[in-house]
């Protein structure tokens, strides 16, 4: 009885410091883009340098510092990154053209050492179903968060600028903070720390498995976060709130669909990875074709299906395929991979709307997400992944 309610509350715990979170950290990323363009009148290419560099960095912290340290010194960080957080939020209502890519790169910097170690703390504790049905409240509680804070800043910029939502939202932030001192971390391996083998853990299957389903969405996601609601306004010429309302039908599709995969963890995961191929590459199609602000609106709803069901199914292979002292390491590496599309797309995205247009920029992402996919299906079709461990659920 004791252990059922140290785990409720532990669940409880993850949830709200994964919902303050993400909620902060999904702000900065598709705010600080706009406050870039239109404050600070960058143009689109430099916009997607902004959005690749403080994922450079963040890429840095999750390989270089995250992945190599024990547990004791990266709970250390976690907390003061999370301190850190609460810093650089009034920083950006003064920033300016160079202040921006300081106070951005260091926000890139700390949430490579709080976000990943949130992913592996929420599939640590109890048995294998147990973890798993942690895990997929951790979703769950990014994609809340994700409609929550979302439809927050849609009411404040009907009333503030951009800069004024960094500090409405420093709240969350110290949230954050607080509910850091609760997290849990992984023991470290018994012996010396290369027992855990990185080169085996690069060729697990789950994490390979992870990293190709997670790319048929993270390659246009990075894309969305930093210029779909520059796109709103460029194509459809609506306000700034309207643009940034974008993100709450997206968002809230997502949520719906975690709050199933919540309810209902699937045993093969096949399946609905391929309905969530097939959606992305109809939501992006319809984005090309929409004539209307209303039809990109059913688009970006289309968009949030395989949002909310893409990123749980792939931590779902990183657990099935993952021991509990590879988990970090693992999990590590899968966030710095979304790390590195980080760096990459939205620099090219930046650079090909210059040249050609957001609009038929938005439908060339059709391209690597059909190729990915098809890399997916005949990898993962071969793991053996398709069903979970032999655990049963806990009993106690």
């Amino acid at each position: 009885m004791r252990i059922n309610r140290e785990i409720t509350y532990y669940a409880i715990t993850i949830f709200l410091i994964t919902f303050a979170t993400r909620a902060t950290n999904n702000m900065v990323g598709t705010t600080t883009p706009l406050l870039a363009r239109y404050d600070l009148s960058f143009p689109n290419y430099l916009v997607g340098f902004l959005a690749s560099a403080v994922t450079a960095v963040n890429l840095t912290s999750i390989v270089f510092i995250n992945a190599r340290l024990p547990g004791s010194i990266r709970r250390l960080l976690f907390i003061v990154s999370n301190a850190l957080i609460v810093a650089l939020l009034p920083m950006y209502f003064l920033a300016n053209s160079l202040s921006i890519w300081v106070v951005s790169i260091l926000t890139g910097f700390a949430y490579g050492l709080i976000m990943p170690n949130i992913l592996t703390a929420a599939s640590i504790v109890g048995d294998q179903f147990t973890a798993e049905r942690i895990l997929v409240l951790y979703t769950l509680a990014l994609s809340t968060s994700l409609v929550a804070g979302p439809l927050l800043e849609t009411y404040l910029l009907m009333r503030f600028g951009y800069r004024y939502v960094f500090l409405l939202f420093i709240p969350l932030s110290l949230t954050s903070f607080a509910l850091s001192f609760k997290v849990r971390f992984p023991p470290d391996p018994k012996g010396h720390r290369r027992s855990i083998n990185t080169r085996r853990v690069l060729r697990n299957r789950g994490l390979i498995s992870a990293l190709l389903a997670n790319s048929t969405y993270s390659i246009p996601f990075t894309v969305f976060t930093a210029f779909i609601a520059i796109y709103a306004q460029s194509i459809y010429h609506v306000s700034r709130y309207l643009a940034y309302f974008s993100f709450v039908p997206f968002f809230t599709t997502s949520f719906l669909t975690r709050l199933y995969l919540t309810i209902r963890v699937p045993r093969g995961l096949f399946k609905p990875m391929l309905i969530s191929i097939v959606l992305t590459v109809i939501g992006i199609a319809l984005l090309y074709i929409s004539s209307s602000y209303a039809v990109f609106i059913v688009s970006m709803a289309i968009l949030g299906i395989p949002h909310g069901s893409v990123y749980p199914l792939s931590t779902l292979m990183i657990s099935r395929g993952t021991s509990i002292e590879e988990r970090n390491t693992a999990n590590s590496y899968f966030s710095a991979f979304q790390g590195v599309l980080g760096i990459v797309v939205p620099a090219l995205f930046g650079i090909s709307a210059e040249l050609i247009g957001l609009r038929l920029s938005m439908i060339l992402l059709i391209i690597p997400v059909i190729t990915v996919a098809a890399i997916f299906t005949r990898f993962y079709l071969g793991s053996g992944l398709e069903a979970p461990r032999p655990e049963t659920p806990s009993s106690r």
